[in-house]
């Protein structure tokens, strides 16, 4: 490998006499002023800082919603709204007015767990018909009415309470069993009394003839004459129908005469002296 030439060294300076320097004839070269040239600058306020403008700010878009499309709703006619007072002289189909006594028995027969649905009022003439009737189905709480009775409300509560409050405990003390169901010889019938002129309190829905009771084991019990060992069957009768002359103004049964052998005649009229034969 062959090396390069070097480069020739810069001229040196014009060589200076020594006896120049002695003699005092040696004047340096004129050098030229550095300041010439120059101005002399007049203090001045730095200009202020320019500053970008900010960037205008960036929306972002809503999120949109999607909408499932549906058909337009039908449009239906404005309904016409009766003026006031419009609608007094329609009565509703099916409606009957009732004394404010009436519903209020009503409720008490729903609070003692009775259960019956009004029927339409009855009207026979002679002494005869019931103005606002109640079937009954159940006479108290889980005791039916077998068949179902036609009695005016208020005796529908008499009957109820002495069945809840008599009926059962005797039942329960005297047979060791739980009634299920009073048997219904007779209630609403336009009649007189047995022998006589006068209307019967049958004849207003005032009365219930009760020819026995059914039990929770399936096992009757009949309003008869009772034979001298039927203990518990004698107690249990006696007891009800003891108990029942608290609760109604007239009681007859077995023994008061032949037509009454056989049930116990029941009525809510009010006497002043309790007839229980």
């Amino acid at each position: 490998m062959q090396s390069q030439p070097l480069a020739a060294p810069p001229p040196l300076a014009a060589p200076v006499s020594i006896d120049d320097l002695a003699s005092g004839q040696y004047a340096p070269p004129p050098q030229g002023d550095p300041w010439a040239g120059l101005k002399q600058a007049e203090p001045q306020a730095a200009p202020p800082p320019q500053v970008a403008p900010a960037p205008p700010p960036v929306i972002a878009p809503a999120p949109q919603r999607a909408v499932a499309a549906l058909e337009p709703a039908p449009v239906r006619p404005e309904a016409t709204v009766p003026g006031r007072g419009a609608l007094e002289d329609q009565t509703p189909s099916g409606y009957r007015a009732m004394p404010r006594a009436e519903a209020m028995c009503r409720a008490t027969l729903r609070k003692m767990g009775v259960t019956f649905v009004d029927v339409a009022p009855i009207g026979k003439g002679s002494g005869c018909g019931i103005a606002h009737p109640v079937k009954i189905t159940a006479i108290a709480e889980g005791v039916a009415m077998k068949p179902a009775a036609t009695l005016n409300c208020a005796s529908a509560v008499r009957i109820s309470k002495w069945v809840e409050d008599e009926v059962k405990p005797a039942a329960r003390w005297k047979m060791w069993k739980r009634p299920t169901a009073v048997l219904n010889a007779s209630s609403y019938r336009c009649s007189r009394i047995a022998g006589s002129r006068t209307v019967s309190e049958h004849a207003s829905g005032n009365a219930l003839d009760v020819r026995g009771f059914q039990f929770s084991d399936g096992s009757l019990f009949d309003v008869e004459k009772k034979g001298f060992f039927s203990f518990r069957q004698k107690s249990f009768q006696s007891a009800v129908r003891e108990s029942a002359c608290r609760y109604f103004g007239t009681v007859l049964g077995p023994g008061y005469n032949h037509a009454h052998r056989d049930h116990l005649h029941l009525d809510a009229k009010n006497r002043r002296r309790v007839v229980c034969k």
